[in-house]
Formats: C-alpha cells, structure tokens, sequence
C-alpha cells in the first residue's frame, strides 16, 4: 500500500494566502480602497496592505537598507499595549539596524484627530507606560512618500524577483555578486547578469537586490529608473 501523499508547502501557501485575502476583504467593509497583496521579504511572510498608501509605505520599507525586519501585521498587538483606539492608529513596526524598534501610522493625509492620537502615543512612549513600545511613533502620508516616485516604480517591478526567488537558498549566488562588487568600484546590472548561466540569471538579480535592501550594497535605484545600466556599489564599512 502505497503512502499517502505528502501536503505539498505551495498547497498550504495558498490556503494562507486565501485566508489573508479573505481577511483582508472583510475588514475593508464598503470601503472602496485597494487591496494590495505582495511578499514581503523583510517580514518574511505574504502581506496584504490596505489601499495605496499602505502600498507606498511597504515599497519603501522594503528598500530601506536602515530597516533590518517589519511586521505590518502589528495592529492587534499594538491594541493590547495601548489600548483600541490608540493601537488602531499603528500600521507598521519596524527593527532598525540601530536596534531600535518604530511604529508607524499610515493615512493618506494628516487630520486633526490623528495628530492628537499620535501625541497621546508619544507621550506613552515617553513616560514609557509599558515595556513593548517601541523608541518612537512616526506618521508617514501620502504626500510624503509620492515624493519618491522613482524610488516607488522601481520596487514595485523590483520585489517580484525576490518573490519569486524566496523559495531559493541564494547564498551562492549571493557570493559571486559579493565577489564582484569586491574587486570592481562600481559594477551595472548587466555586469551582474554577466555571471549567471542561463535561466539563472533572476536568482543573480535576486541576491544584488537583496544585498541593496539590507545595507550591504549601494546603488541608484532612488534616483534612476531601473535597467541594464542601473549602477551598484559595495557598501562603506
């Protein structure tokens, strides 16, 4: 008799991407904002963001070498510290390469009414009523991020190749991107597709962008639209 078929991790990954996007759906109501659903490599898990700005905010925090993980699923946890309507405010928490610890609110705008709430967790962080908070609230609109409209395409084509690549073990190729930006002061993307065999070369490109989010690397990406000239640099000690 034959043993029962193992449940495949792809099977159980798309029952957890059902359920997010079914809470995600229920928690929207009648709202009409988009649902975003990506992979978040710095959370190491499926995301789903809540409309545009949400959206913004992850493409960013994804591509900040300064932030080493994040959680966007913190709401809960930030309700018990501090209470419903203070915790609802708090879409984000990240760990700094610093060491410290930031909750973020992200609104499309700034309003009265929010200001108020985020002094009130300031002046719980300060007083430091609980030993969970973090070092610092921060509120980041819409406004605020669109002014990096460069930056923001680029992720958004960027991190479906680490999406795609999770799966893979890219210290491998992670060493030959290493050894290359090592002995070269500046290298460009095709430099890198360069060292890849064929149909490898996404895993390449993987582990330089992974090699960027984390700090290990510098590039342009900011400021130059992404392509086979985008520039790289090993990251100052």
């Amino acid at each position: 008799m034959s043993a029962a078929p193992k449940k495949s991790a792809t099977g159980r990954l798309g029952t957890q991407m059902r359920g997010k996007l079914q809470q995600g759906y229920a928690g929207r109501g009648k709202s009409k904002f988009r649902l975003w659903y990506a992979y978040s490599p710095k959370a190491q898990a499926d995301v789903v963001l809540n409309g545009d700005p949400q959206y913004f905010h992850f493409l960013l925090v994804e591509s900040d070498p300064d932030v080493r993980s994040a959680s966007y699923d913190v709401q809960a946890r930030a309700m018990r510290i501090v209470g419903e309507e203070l915790g609802q405010t708090i879409n984000a928490e990240l760990h700094l390469a610093d060491g410290s610890v930031v909750w973020r609110c992200v609104r499309s705008e700034d309003t009265p009414a929010l200001a108020t709430r985020m002094d009130h967790l300031q002046l719980l962080i300060t007083q430091r009523v609980h030993q969970e908070l973090p070092a610092r609230v921060e509120l980041q609109t819409a406004e605020d991020m669109v002014r990096q409209p460069v930056r923001l395409q680029n992720w958004n084509r960027l991190l479906p190749y680490l999406a795609q690549a999770r799966a893979w073990p890219l210290h491998e190729f992670g060493n030959d991107v290493a050894a290359l930006l090592h002995t070269r002061e500046e290298v460009a993307l095709c430099d890198v597709i360069a060292l890849a065999e064929p149909g490898k070369e996404g895993l390449y490109v993987a582990a330089l962008l992974q090699g960027v989010q984390f700090g290990r690397y510098r590039s342009d990406l900011n400021e130059k639209h992404w392509g086979l000239g985008s520039r790289f640099w090993e990251a100052q000690a």
